[in-house]
């Protein structure tokens, strides 16, 4: 069936003669088939990788759900625990099943009630303690005092937790739940097993413990003991849980892992995602419970969204596809005409169909192709010229090999050689088609130089090659021609050379000349040091001719030293922001290192200069990785001249300085400010100074003082006795300390600290107990 439809597909399209209408729909419903393949697999694929990637970060959602769940719940339970151990362990507690007539000891009994009072008020999650003494029947509370356990209103919640066979636990109390309160209940004494003489139980609002619970409709979340039982949750709720997850919660109790996420089916063979965190210090596990059809329910918008931009892309697909197929058609005749004109026949005579007469075409055209590539053949390198260019590279180490060579070649072995390097050319690629205005063809500038050579009558020949971003040029002279004026006859060349290619290719360039050496075996050296000429551009970079002998006689002789003074000053200016001075240093600097000539020394200099400025940005607290990621050794190492250098770092180097040390300085300040509150927070019954504060923080006083103040709002003295007013306020109303005992805890005497109540409050201490009671 296929092959029929394909057979039929070439019949159509190598018809003689066709409506071109049809061949214009035809165009359309292939582009538009295309367009909708494209648009099905792409977004096909889309989709499955886009609702897997939302389907695990719904996953990983629920995780960190679950386990800030987990955090916050187990937080407040252990503190509650904690609080009912430590209230247990109380001598006071303890001693009252060994006291004689303990329940006729009024003293006793307030010192206990005290001790209840002070655990409610160190935890602002408890709202309830009450201790139950099973011998005497009488209970002590926060809210009753002394009272019979007849009396009580939690009589029948006592009796339960005396039916509970643990010693510690969390209990839906039948009084305390109608009330709003999760209770924990101990037993009395701790560390006797036998039974129980008493009871200390913690009432907490249901409501503060379930405000940690998350807050998802769709998603279950609640606790198993160590004996696998639901807190917080009633025996019915808990046991239609168990009865629908059984499998999955069954798998959960025998993991010994202490996280994981797993799908399994529930008892309505409903998919469920289940999530569970322990195990927690008591044995407790955390367990979430997401149905797969929730977050599939979440993914259901997402699914319309991709259809619809599907469908969008589709009908744009197609617009366009009708829109280029009428542009498609049109220039078929456009490239027969342009066929035409280049094959010099006419290749429409009788045509047996338009894909004949665009073969036709396509034919020509690859004719035209086959006769450039001919061209491009005859005027790439030359066998000479790649073995020219291999002996500039150090290819060959062994003469005989060379001298075989050089007589295959019929170049003279003994003649005056010598090579210029000519750098400052961006040579436009190979494959390069079209023409920016800036890169320069090699061909050109071949051309241009055997033009300016063919005019020297001194010359027998000169081989030019590209050896990376330098043009070689290998000249070899007459035998007789003396040393002197061959060297004069270079630096005109030279020259001509450089006003040449300016005028002509709008090009700068720069020119280094090598010794003049006997042998051909020898322009490997006479290159190299071409290249080492070039390099002293740093010093001459107005001179766009550098001979290597002129340049070696002239390096200055004697010790070479590092300018630490001029490093110093730049260093000193740039810390105090002076710009200007910093400027002025650094060309000192660099005119103290140009007098040695030598340009391993002065870029070596410079990289010593970059280091120091870096150290001392690293002293003031900066990151040297933030620094690094500028790159600023190779953008320096990329530099060519002393005025790139001096501009590189007047326009950029010190500017760069200038703003890390003010980030530098904004960020340590804030986090010194930060540290000096700390500090006065914790110690505020000390007596506390701006001296000592600034001290710890290794800054000055005054400057401290102006930070304080920036950053706080006010300054430091007054933020110092704020803080003790708020600190006796606040003892003021949870204590019953006396006035002079909130004044040592805020490091003053009673008369002061009630000289600053009447300034900040305008009342004494009694007055506002009194008034906020």
């Amino acid at each position: 069936m296929v092959k029929k439809r394909l057979n039929n597909i070439l019949k159509y399209f190598s018809r003689e003669e066709r409506n071109p209408k049809r061949y214009f729909y035809r165009l359309i419903w292939i582009g538009c088939m295309s367009a909708f393949i494209s648009v099905i697999l792409i977004g096909g694929l889309y989709y499955y990788f886009a609702t897997t990637s939302l389907t695990d970060q719904m996953k990983s959602d629920s995780e960190a759900s679950l386990v800030l769940f987990k955090e916050r719940v187990e937080r407040i339970l252990e503190s509650i625990e904690l609080e009912s151990h430590q209230l247990a362990s109380n001598p006071v507690i303890r001693d009252s099943f060994t006291a004689p007539q303990f329940s006729e000891n009024i003293s006793a009994h307030l010192e206990l009630l005290q001790q209840l009072k002070l655990s409610k008020l160190n935890n602002n999650m408890i709202e309830e303690v009450y201790y139950y003494n099973t011998e005497d029947n009488f209970v002590l509370s926060n809210e009753y005092g002394y009272i019979s356990n007849d009396a009580f209103k939690y009589q029948n919640d006592i009796e339960k937790i005396i039916e509970e066979n643990q010693n510690a636990t969390w209990m839906n109390l039948p009084i305390a739940s109608e009330k709003g309160y999760i209770s924990f209940a101990r037993k009395l004494p701790i560390l006797d097993s036998g039974k129980p003489k008493g009871l200390l139980v913690i009432l907490v609002k249901e409501k503060v413990l379930f405000d940690h619970f998350p807050n998802d409709d769709h998603q279950t979340s609640f606790i198993l003991d160590h004996q696998n039982n639901g807190l917080f949750l009633e025996d019915q709720t808990f046991s239609s849980i168990m009865d629908k997850h059984e499998i999955a919660l069954n798998r959960i109790i025998d993991e010994h892992t202490n996280a994981g996420v797993f799908y399994e089916k529930d008892k309505n063979q409903e998919k469920t995602l289940y999530l569970y965190n322990g195990k927690s210090t008591l044995g407790r596990v955390y367990i979430s419970l997401v149905p797969e059809s929730v977050i599939i329910k979440e993914l259901s918008l997402f699914r319309w969204m991709i259809v619809s931009a599907a469908f969008v892309i589709l009908c744009i697909g197609v617009l366009f596809t009708i829109i280029n197929a009428k542009r498609a058609y049109h220039p078929i005749k456009q490239l027969l005409d342009f066929s035409q004109s280049l094959g010099g026949t006419d290749i429409s005579t009788n045509p047996k169909s338009e894909i004949t007469m665009i073969q036709n075409s396509i034919q020509n055209l690859s004719n035209e192709k086959q006769k450039l590539r001919k061209y491009k053949e005859e005027i790439e390198p030359t066998l000479r010229e790649w073995f020219l260019q291999q002996i500039l590279e150090g290819k060959y180490v062994k003469d005989h090999f060379l001298y075989k060579k050089c007589n295959e070649y019929n170049i003279p072995i003994q003649r005056p050689y010598v090579v210029m390097a000519i750098t400052g050319v961006d040579f436009m690629p190979e494959d390069h088609v079209e023409d920016d205005g800036k890169q320069v063809s090699l061909i050109a500038i071949k051309n241009i130089l055997n033009e300016l050579f063919q005019d020297d009558p001194s010359l027998e020949a000169a081989d030019i090659n590209k050896i990376q971003d330098h043009l070689a040029v290998i000249l070899r002279y007459k035998e007789d021609l003396p040393i002197e004026e061959m060297k004069e006859k270079l630096y005109d060349t030279s020259l001509i050379i450089t006003d040449s290619l300016y005028k002509r290719l709008f090009t700068n360039v720069s020119i280094g000349i090598g010794r003049i050496y006997p042998e051909i075996k020898d322009i490997y050296q006479s290159f190299e040091e071409s290249l080492l000429a070039l390099q002293y551009r740093i010093y001459k970079d107005a001179d766009p001719v550098l001979f290597i002998e002129e340049l070696e006689e002239s390096k200055k002789k004697g010790m070479f030293f590092y300018p630490r003074d001029h490093d110093a000053r730049i260093i000193e200016s740039l810390k105090v922001g002076d710009l200007a001075q910093a400027q002025l240093a650094l060309q000192e600097f660099s005119k103290s290192i140009s007098l040695f000539k030598s340009y391993n020394s002065t870029y070596q200099c410079f990289y010593l200069l970059l280091a120091s400025i870096i150290f001392s940005l690293e002293k003031q607290g900066q990151s040297i990785r933030d620094i690094f990621e500028e790159d600023i050794f190779s953008q320096l190492k990329s530099l060519k001249t002393l005025d790139e250098i001096n501009a590189w770092f007047i326009q950029y180097l010190f500017p760069l300085y200038e703003s890390l040390i003010e980030e530098t300085e904004t960020s340590s300040g804030t986090l010194a400010v930060k540290q000096v509150c700390q500090f006065i927070n914790k110690n505020i019954a000390k007596d506390i100074t701006l001296t000592q504060c600034a001290e710890m923080v290794n800054l000055t006083p005054s400057y401290l003082s102006r930070l304080f103040k920036k950053e706080v709002g006010m300054n430091f003295k007054d933020y110092v006795l704020m803080r003790k007013v708020e600190k006796a306020k606040s003892l003021c109303l949870q204590t019953d300390a006396r006035a002079s005992e909130i004044a040592e805890a805020v490091g003053y005497s009673e008369r002061n600290l009630t000289r600053l109540f009447l300034k900040y409050e305008d009342m004494t201490i009694s007055q506002y107990r009194d008034s906020h009671r």
